[in-house]
């Protein structure tokens, strides 16, 4: 019997640098690494970050996982394109020099606002765990419809090591005048620099519609324009901010890391969304309070985990519960979450993972299948 015959429900839907993904429900995706050294190196590496996510409420703004084993992470299905995708195919670009000749459109501003938000919700999750992600792009950053979420950790890492995956315009490497840092021509080490550079960049591209440079040819030749943009942006030189000045002025402090931690940032975009929100029955009765600048902010979601690590957080409302913000957000309920992690095992108990980790999925017959669930 095939891996198929035994598995219906299994498609493959995507071939990443260190894993394969199935689709294992309407709703669950199953990540499986890859036989090389490398890859399963890296995959026990993301293994850890989900064990450690286990052990915290959940954050909203990070790609849910179900069940994990050292063969497999089962996470929720984001059944869209990655932000690059969604970003990209609203470029008309010129087919010699890949410059951004035109944006056909941007997504709607509150819904800038509330990816921006997204984010440095997600990032601000992980510095509470003393993590920084690592590799914080457009490509590791999922949507399901316009629900956005972060995910991809294999380059997660605490805060104060070496950053590995620096790669312009969401990384830049050192000038002389950052020894404090890391050594010149070198990326530094992870911490509040990196992710609040990586995130004005992201904040860039959500709100201009095309990469740091991307609209501008500064080379003759092409090929060299990414060597190009790294010189710039060691030199601390950037493009031209005009377009919303609040958004404007967030994304010039980031990269200028005007923002002591990802905790403060991610104070000042909660207030950035405009629609509103109906607070949970557990919000209701906690409401932690930041202090920034004289604003008085309520966190949302995670709050709890971020408030007890920063010394910002009002100490009156300080306390060890942990309420759980699993529903919100676009998050499973207990009860959701606790059948489609039954259902995780289940497929694993049925040896699901061994079967996959046979061969690659065209070695088992498979071929790459993509948007199989329904519209509703």
């Amino acid at each position: 019997m095939t891996t198929q015959q035994q598995f219906p429900g299994l498609h493959w839907i995507w071939k990443g640098a260190i894993s394969f993904v199935y689709e294992v429900h309407p709703r669950i995706v199953v990540k499986v690494p890859k036989s090389g050294e490398f890859e399963r190196e890296q995959f026990g590496k993301e293994l850890k970050v989900y064990e450690m996510f286990s052990r915290n409420p959940p954050c909203p703004s990070i790609v849910q996982c179900f069940f994990y084993t050292d063969n497999g992470i089962f996470l929720e299905y984001m059944r869209d394109v990655s932000l690059w995708c969604r970003i990209q195919n609203n470029h008309i670009r010129d087919q010699q020099t890949s410059v951004v000749t035109k944006v056909e459109k941007l997504e709607p501003l509150s819904l800038r606002k509330e990816w921006m938000n997204d984010l440095a919700q997600a990032v601000a999750f992980l510095e509470s765990l003393n993590l920084a992600h690592g590799d914080l792009r457009p490509e590791n950053i999922l949507l399901d419809r316009d629900r956005l979420k972060v995910s991809d950790f294999d380059c997660t890492a605490e805060i104060g090591t070496d950053f590995e995956a620096c790669m312009a315009p969401y990384g830049r490497i050192l000038n002389d005048n950052e020894p404090d840092q890391g050594r010149r021509g070198s990326s530094g080490f992870l911490g509040p620099r990196t992710k609040q550079f990586a995130l004005g960049s992201l904040f860039y591209l959500i709100n201009y519609g095309f990469e740091v440079y991307g609209d501008r040819c500064l080379t003759e030749n092409p090929n060299e324009h990414g060597r190009k943009v790294v010189d710039l942006l060691q030199n601390m030189e950037f493009p031209e901010l005009d377009r919303e000045p609040l958004i404007d002025n967030i994304i010039n402090k980031c990269w200028h890391s005007k923002y002591a931690r990802i905790a403060e940032l991610a104070a000042y975009t909660d207030t950035l969304p405009e629609k509103p929100r109906t607070k949970t029955k557990a919000e209701a009765n906690l409401v932690p309070e930041w202090h920034m600048g004289g604003l008085r902010n309520s966190f949302r979601s995670w709050a709890s985990v971020l408030y007890r690590t920063s010394e910002a957080i009002n100490p009156e409302v300080a306390n060890d519960r942990k309420p759980d913000y699993s529903h919100d957000m676009g998050q499973d309920s207990s009860e959701d979450f606790s059948s489609k992690k039954a259902f995780c095992q289940s497929l694993e108990k049925r040896g699901l993972l061994h079967m996959l980790s046979l061969g690659e999925p065209e070695q088992l017959g498979f071929t790459t299948e993509w948007y199989r669930y329904s519209t509703s």
